[in-house]
């Protein structure tokens, strides 16, 4: 493993060192840092949900969207992993069935249907690869939020 690397899993994985939303995403990928950057852009623009860092387990330091006074979890994730950057827009069970299906990209639709259930939330996690596939990917956001919430597909 390259320098770069080990420094910058160091600054993601380090549990007893917060780092700065910054340096997180700097050490992520080039080619992944605008599709990264949009889906934060793009999940603070929704009314009501605000964005917070801080260390999620597994995914060791990330964003989370949170609606105003929501527990958790929260609505979705972006895990700056400095090798495979994730997004995870969770999505309730019992609403699952009210998805025009249709509308849902064949990758958005697999991925929600296998992904693992907690507590009645499926966690559905798709590695970033584009703009155009986190877009794919909020879509679902038009479903999961208010309908009141601002986010567009577009």
């Amino acid at each position: 493993m390259s320098a770069p690397v080990s420094k910058s899993k160091a600054k993601w994985g380090d549990r007893f060192r917060a780092p700065s939303a910054d340096a997180l995403v700097e050490v992520l990928p080039r080619q992944q840092i605008p599709a990264f950057e949009h889906a934060r852009e793009r999940l603070r623009s929704v009314d009501g949900v605000r964005e917070t860092l801080g260390w999620h387990g597994v995914w060791n330091w990330s964003f989370a969207f949170k609606h105003n006074g929501d527990s958790d979890p929260a609505v979705a994730y972006l895990v700056p992993d400095p090798t495979r950057p994730r997004l995870c827009v969770t999505f309730p069970d019992d609403r699952i069935g009210e998805l025009p299906v249709k509308k849902l990209s064949k990758a958005v639709r697999d991925t929600l249907a296998h992904a693992p259930l907690v507590d009645g939330v499926r966690w559905p996690t798709w590695e970033i690869q584009s703009k155009a596939q986190v877009d794919e990917i909020l879509a679902l956001m038009e479903f999961r939020v208010p309908a009141d919430s601002g986010l567009s597909t577009t």
